[in-house]
């Protein structure tokens, strides 16, 4: 009879589960080498069309390279984190992996749930699963890295003679660096590699703050009664944050709701959104009423297409700029002279020391488009002569000539007929055609170069010059009205800083060329690098997100070729966000 109390209380036990783990099944084999082997060979052959060229060759001996779960889970944190560089999780399998983790940990339960009988005679799912997820994130690293370093697409043949980058990695360093980590199962090595794969510059990791701060669901501005400057609401904070995402409030503003004035509608917050308004077409009232909350909560997804696209192109310039150079943003009409200085604004390594307004290249007329390029100039030409390129004379100065002969000569052009000069008065125009001749127009008023060119050394005859149209100017901005090269808003001060910094001459010197003459061509003691740029989204170092329009069309076709969708909209002439 003492027994039965034991044995009453031992069947409780194991009704109740309590010894399951001394009576239940048999303990787990991971699965065999051969059996992922196996798995891992079925897969490559499987996906053989899918995978990037460079992932096959990774799995040589066909074994898998993320067997530790730790190692797997961090890796899919780092691919997560692609769409905060403008590339999707679809691209690099992040949209993927989370099904295929969930997978292999139902197929580990289920196979675990089994006894040691049901395993003999059952397949294990856990190496095809095991196998599924290992080449997805290989594949997706590799295909991040890729991207990283401006792979995506060609820009010379998206932008056919109009865009001539440079070509990042073009040893292929960066990228095998990245290979040989995967291939070692290396996880901090492979967050390293992609990282030294991004552009190291300033304006590629602010403008990927600004997208990484889009990423997810921003809460509306909610509905409510018109808000006057000076009045308090719960929708301030709201309106703050919608702001920032729009790129009006700097990005690392002040937490909205942890200011000591979250809820108040002050006047510099009123200013703000005033321009916000006015940038979409809304009486520039500074009043939160329904059209401007409607503006503020539409959807921000062709904002970060926008942001996403000029990712791209960061990646297609060089890792080094230089030291000091001139920079061009064709979208923004603006020309910078930056250098290199350790005492630049906080988040930049260069200091400003020139801006002005260009006008560029006339979209409307075929081959009058500014091209995107990397360049020097090499020497400064105070007034100059204008050597007619062929294209430009067949389609303006014959046609002027054929309509009036005598406009050549009072125009001022000097006309060469197998090198010799000729008279332009007793030609007659309408008889000959336009290859016979080479025309030159002389120093003068009607000189469309103006008082100075910067001569150049590609071999597009692309420069930076002044113009006699100056009243172009006259609003402070540029426009797209040259036939190509870039027009200076301010030549003499660009010539005044290039020929006294490189060539050290006195202050005031070439401001008097510029002005007086006479006809003088300047080297310049060392080129001066150029950086002709297009971004239609650029992020100041201040913080401040600036949308321009996009005169060529470029951000159309590079979303196409990417697969995005519409990009963010704006006016004709926007006030950039500041």
């Amino acid at each position: 009879m003492p027994l039965a109390p034991l044995s009453v209380l031992l069947a409780a036990l194991l009704g109740w589960g309590f010894l399951d783990g001394l009576f239940g099944p048999d303990e787990v084999e991971a699965p065999t080498a051969p059996a992922l082997e196996k798995a891992v060979d079925a897969r490559l052959r499987t996906d053989a069309a899918r995978l990037h060229p460079a992932t096959a060759d990774l799995y040589g001996d066909r074994e898998l390279l993320w067997a530790d779960a730790r190692s797997r889970a961090a890796l899919a944190r780092l691919l997560d984190a692609a769409p905060a560089d403008g590339v999707s999780a679809r691209e690099v399998h992040a949209d993927a992996v989370p099904a295929l983790r969930r997978a292999l940990a139902d197929a580990e339960r289920e196979w675990e749930a089994l006894d040691g009988q049901a395993r003999d005679t059952l397949a294990d799912p856990r190496p095809a699963r095991l196998a599924a997820l290992d080449l997805a994130i290989t594949d997706g690293l590799v295909r991040f890295g890729d991207a990283l370093r401006g792979r995506r697409t060609d820009p010379r043949r998206l932008y056919t003679h109009s865009w001539f980058p440079t070509v990042r990695d073009s040893s292929g360093a960066a990228f095998d660096a990245l290979a040989q980590a995967v291939g070692r199962s290396d996880v901090r090595a492979v967050a390293r590699a992609l990282d030294a794969l991004r552009p190291p510059h300033a304006g590629y990791r602010r403008l990927r703050a600004r997208l990484d701060a889009l990423q997810g669901d921003l809460a509306p501005v909610p509905d409510g009664a018109d808000l006057a400057p000076g009045e308090r609401s719960v929708r301030v904070p709201h309106l703050r944050d919608r702001l920032t995402a729009w790129g009006y409030l700097a990005a690392d503003t002040l937490d909205a709701w942890g200011r000591p004035d979250a809820y108040v509608f002050d006047d510099s917050l009123a200013a703000v959104l005033g321009r916000f308004e006015a940038a979409n077409g809304l009486d520039r009232d500074s009043v939160l009423d329904d059209s401007a909350t409607d503006a503020l909560n539409a959807d921000l997804a062709p904002l970060r297409r926008t942001l996403a696209l000029n990712l791209e192109r960061w990646r297609w310039l060089p890792d080094d700029l230089g030291d000091h150079f001139v920079w061009v943003n064709l979208p923004a009409f603006e020309l910078r002279v930056l250098q290199r200085d350790s005492s630049a604004s906080p988040g930049d390594e260069y200091a400003e020391r020139l801006r002005m307004p260009v006008n560029i290249g006339n979209a409307q007329t075929a081959g009058w488009t500014t091209p995107v390029i990397t360049d020097s100039v090499h020497t400064v030409e105070f007034q100059p002569a204008w050597y007619v390129p062929r294209s430009l004379a067949a389609a303006n100065v014959f046609p002027m000539a054929v309509r009036d002969s005598l406009a050549l000569w009072r125009a001022g052009f000097e006309v060469y007929q197998n090198g010799a000069a000729v008279d332009s008065r007793l030609v007659p125009w309408d008889s000959v055609s336009v290859g016979q001749f080479r025309f030159v127009q002389r120093p003068g008023p009607s000189n469309p170069l103006g008082r100075v060119k910067f001569l150049m050394h590609n071999p597009y005859a692309i420069l930076i010059h002044d113009t006699n149209k100056r009243y172009t100017f006259d609003d402070g901005a540029g426009s797209s009205m040259s036939s190509g090269c870039v027009q200076a808003g301010a030549p003499d001060v660009l010539a005044e800083y290039l020929l006294t910094t490189v060539n050290g001459w006195e202050p005031g010197q070439a401001r008097a060329a510029w002005q007086r003459g006479p006809r003088r061509g300047v080297r310049l003691d060392r080129p001066f690098l150029s950086q002709f740029t297009y971004f239609t989204a650029w992020a100041e170092a201040d913080g401040a997100l600036r949308v321009y329009s996009d005169p060529y069309g470029y951000d159309e076709r590079l979303a196409k070729a990417l697969g995005l969708g519409p990009a963010a909209t704006t006016d004709d002439d926007p006030e950039p966000a500041s």
